[in-house]
């Protein structure tokens, strides 16, 4: 508990570091490659947010070339949504996904400032999305945890796979999107001159839309290298993300929620 605390007190502190940031209207929470939306809520994360006066919008679905919430629009003027996006593709076909859910944000809610905030490998897909499809409904990108810089997979989380994918454990794991996953993702780039190491090379030198970028640098995470996560290292975005240590790890945790509401909301 007194951890806890000290992490709050610490990133919190950080906060005052940034330029204040307006006040969002819409919050879209973008999960990792194989997770669901519903991960933010089951962590705490979202807690921060509805005691800071955001309503929960529900989910928000990409299936089928449409997007699908599972409840009627709410009126209120602060809201947060979390995002399923179909597993086991492509990241463009998942950064086009996530394009229809914000499409579909727009209509639902006009004139409503878009944020969005991906944990892991959600944090790229939502960087590739505004590469490919800049909307100016978007106005801030935060990303936990995301391996924007390539080589996310730590030495520890590629044993762990190879070690499982050899194992007899290992014929059960393409069912749970476990054997391979860094490789499959298409995000972690984890071997040079590889298609997906070139295809994140491609997305960190295009141009991106002028938002604000916030990249939270887990310093414990065992899984993405710290320094994978700095937008910063990017030759995109060099000198224009702002950059929060954490001394987390790897999972969401209600920290996470307070630590954005900070942000968030103006002072």
């Amino acid at each position: 508990m007194r951890g806890t605390g000290l992490r709050i007190l610490l990133l919190v502190l950080g906060l005052w570091l940034l330029p204040g940031l307006a006040a969002a209207q819409i919050v879209v929470l973008v999960p990792g490659g194989w997770d669901r939306g519903d991960g933010f809520r089951q962590a705490g994360f979202t807690a921060a947010l509805n005691a800071a006066g955001y309503a929960d919008g529900g989910r928000a679905r990409a299936s089928a070339g449409t997007t699908r919430f599972d409840r009627a629009p709410d009126p209120a003027v602060r809201q947060f949504y979390t995002v399923d996006l179909p597993t086991g593709v492509a990241p463009p076909d998942r950064a086009r996904a996530l394009g229809r859910v914000v499409d579909g944000l727009t209509r639902r809610h006009p004139g409503r400032e878009l944020v969005l905030v991906g944990h892991s490998t959600g944090g790229v897909v939502a960087r590739e999305l505004l590469v490919r499809q800049p909307h100016p409904a978007i106005s801030t990108l935060v990303t936990f945890s995301a391996p924007h810089a390539g080589g996310g997979w730590s030495a520890l989380a590629r044993s762990v796979t190879d070690a499982l994918a050899d194992s007899p454990l290992g014929l059960y794991a393409p069912f749970a999107g476990v054997q391979g996953l860094h490789r499959r993702e298409g995000l972690w780039g984890p071997e040079g001159g590889s298609p997906d190491a070139m295809h994140l090379e491609w997305l960190n030198t295009q141009a991106h839309p002028p938002i604000r970028y916030v990249s939270v640098v887990r310093l414990a995470d065992p899984w993405v290298d710290a320094a994978s996560q700095d937008m910063n290292r990017l030759p995109a975005l060099r000198g224009r993300a702002h950059t929060l240590p954490s001394p987390g790890g790897h999972r969401l945790e209600a920290a996470d929620g307070t630590l954005l509401v900070a942000l968030l909301l103006p002072r």
